[in-house]
């Protein structure tokens, strides 16, 4: 496997992970500033009507402070593993 796509799905899993934690964190009862999320992205999607074919276009980020350190441990695991 390429190395480059190999490092995209780890951050990708780190994130994913973290995500998890957040969402943990939240039912927890933890700070609100450690389990606030930022969301950015298209909202709503941009839609084409061509009469045949309808396109929906869509990007959206959930990003918490949960899935920054997420993402960091995983390109750090990713760095000391290689």
């Amino acid at each position: 496997m390429n190395q480059n796509v190999r490092l995209v799905l780890i951050v990708a899993i780190g994130a994913v992970i973290g995500s998890i934690i957040n969402g943990l964190m939240a039912a927890a009862g933890a700070p609100v500033w450690m389990t606030r999320v930022m969301r950015m992205g298209l909202e709503p999607p941009l839609c084409m009507d061509l009469a045949v074919i309808r396109l929906t276009f869509g990007f959206s980020l959930s990003i918490s402070f949960a899935t920054v350190i997420g993402m960091f441990v995983a390109l750090v695991a990713f760095y000391r593993l290689k």
